[in-house]
């Protein structure tokens, strides 16, 4: 990963997400991605998140979720984010924030794997409040896509992707790469949920993408062998300083 290559994919994703929508409804894949996101997201935050806590929502779009807690939305598109009361517009490798200033960062849609991913963990754990909590989501090299190619569970490498009728580039990720990069940075990993399990390996197969996405509906009975075949994990981890 190069600083060139970085800043190359860093611009096209500000470019096209500034004439977009982040989440377009003709795009039968990233319907059913945003659809897994919110309920899991909604989920995790019922489950691990207080109504009393700060929640930085990075990289949010215009997302928002069921929670009585205070959010930050922070994204590099300012039109996304404006009209809400709370928010900054930054980078999740440079959050304008405070060390130790909030509870939860939520971090999904995929953001991780247009940045420097040791820089944005790095930032996560400095903004994270000791104990505080991170809901991370990527794409990851280990998704039947890239079965039986050099590709496949591969540390870290670039893939074009076509979406919203843009080019887009991304990091694919190794899960056990991001998880102990995760742990470097203090930040221990609680729970797991994999997705797009069986509609990859259709994919993979030669199913169409919009036939294939629909198959996600069997991600909750698939989890014992997601970790060979699903495109998306998304953690929560938790951040603990060592004694």
């Amino acid at each position: 990963m190069n600083i060139q290559e970085l800043n190359q994919i860093q611009k096209m994703a500000l470019d096209n997400y500034s004439s977009s929508e982040p989440w377009p409804d003709n795009d039968n894949w990233h319907f059913y991605t945003n659809k897994i996101l919110n309920r899991k997201v909604n989920e995790l935050l019922v489950e691990y998140c207080a109504d009393d806590k700060v929640i930085l929502n990075a990289g949010s779009g215009k997302t928002t979720y069921n929670t009585s807690a205070k959010i930050i939305y922070m994204d590099i598109v300012k039109e996304y984010i404006e009209n809400f009361s709370d928010y900054i517009v930054g980078s999740v490798e440079n959050i304008p924030l405070e060390d130790s200033s909030v509870d939860t960062i939520i971090c999904v849609g995929s953001v991780l794997n247009y940045v420097d991913i040791q820089k944005a963990l790095s930032e996560f754990s400095r903004v994270l409040k000791d104990n505080g909590l991170l809901i991370l989501e990527f794409e990851r090299s280990n998704s039947a896509e890239f079965l039986f190619t050099a590709k496949y569970k591969k540390t870290i490498f670039q893939q074009e992707y076509c979406y919203n009728n843009q080019k887009h580039f991304l990091w694919m990720y190794d899960e056990n790469f991001v998880e102990k990069l995760c742990d470097y940075y203090n930040l221990n990993c609680l729970y797991k949920y994999r997705f797009h399990v069986f509609s990859s390996l259709l994919y993979r197969l030669g199913i169409k993408e919009k036939r294939a996405a629909k198959y996600c509906f069997f991600d909750n009975i698939l989890q014992p062998i997601s970790y060979t075949f699903s495109h998306n994990t998304i953690m929560i981890l938790r951040k603990v300083i060592p004694s």
